[in-house]
């Protein structure tokens, strides 16, 4: 099991410098992004349909499929894509870890208001470690494009998580994580490809890079790690494999720096470290705060009932 999580988390720390790779290669992003998550969906619903011979959607499931289709697909990575035109590959995977604190974020909106303290202070050290961790990575010559690549990728961290809250209910409502997971590459992928058509341009050269990257993402990123996320979902339950985002960025430095040459210094590991403390507060903000109840002799709220 540990080795299929070893695995996971080393396709999903590769696939920002597989990306980057393709782009800097002269890949359309949203051409890039559209056509890798249409077939990777294609051949998962195929897959599936053989196997088990039901991927329909039920009337009530296809507008929340396509809300999941939409933000976690077709804005998440379309923002990521773009953005990598501007910003290394190892900044995107930062940017991409702040996932946990941007549903903190959300789940305040909403009126969430447990453990508060705790989870204020993970959202203040992660957003330092960003701005520690970016900032030099940007260079000195900081452009406006890679400023904005940044603000618009952490936008479509808060449409994942709107994303995310979508397909839990999904789930609850008996879809299975293969068929919902593949009509959302499905969907996302072909709103990508008809944003391409308009903004992007009509002639595209496909050279070697471009096609490496394009069958890795495909094969690797989509198939291989998806695949092998909801296998540790069923065998070890969502936390073990939740915990890649810890995992992938650290990854994501050393082969962007390795093999791109990417800006990496002290900062660089000095913020991904407050940038993952901080994910950690957040995440297990409730365990922390029953912890410190316990050394002050607190009861807790189940107790006190």
């Amino acid at each position: 099991m540990y080795i299929v999580y070893s695995l996971m988390c080393l396709i999903f720390g590769t696939t920002f410098l597989a990306i980057k790779v393709g782009i800097d290669a002269g890949a359309p992003p949203f051409l890039f992004a559209g056509t890798r998550f249409f077939f990777a969906g294609l051949i998962v619903l195929v897959t599936v349909k053989i196997l088990h011979g039901k991927i329909g959607l039920k009337p009530e499931m296809r507008k929340d499929v396509a809300l999941v289709g939409i933000f976690m697909t077709a804005i998440m990575f379309g923002c990521l894509y773009w953005g990598e035109r501007y910003i290394s590959s190892s900044v995107a995977a930062l940017l991409a870890a702040t996932t946990p604190i941007m549903i903190a974020i959300v789940e305040w909106f909403q009126g969430v208001r447990e453990n508060v303290w705790i989870k204020g202070s993970g959202l203040f050290i992660s957003f330092i470690g960003v701005a520690v961790a970016v900032l030099p990575a940007l260079g000195i010559d900081v452009t406006k494009e890679a400023i904005l690549a940044v603000v618009v990728i952490l936008a479509a961290e808060v449409g994942c998580v709107f994303g995310t809250m979508t397909s839990k209910k999904i789930l609850a409502a008996g879809i299975t994580s293969f068929v919902l997971n593949g009509w959302q590459m499905v969907i996302g992928g072909m709103l990508l490809v008809l944003l391409s058509v308009v903004a992007e341009p009509a002639v595209v050269g496909i050279n070697d890079e471009v096609a490496f990257s394009w069958v890795y993402l495909v094969v690797l990123g989509s198939l291989a790690g998806h695949g092998s996320y909801y296998w540790l979902v069923r065998r070890a339950g969502p936390l073990l494999p939740s915990t890649w985002t810890y995992i992938s960025p650290v990854i994501a430095q050393f082969v962007g720096y390795y093999f791109l040459s990417e800006y990496v210094s002290v900062y660089s590991f000095i913020g991904l470290g407050l940038v993952l403390g901080g994910v950690y507060l957040v995440s297990k903000a409730a365990a922390l705060e029953k912890w410190l109840e316990s050394l002050a002799g607190v009861p807790s709220k189940i107790e006190g009932e």
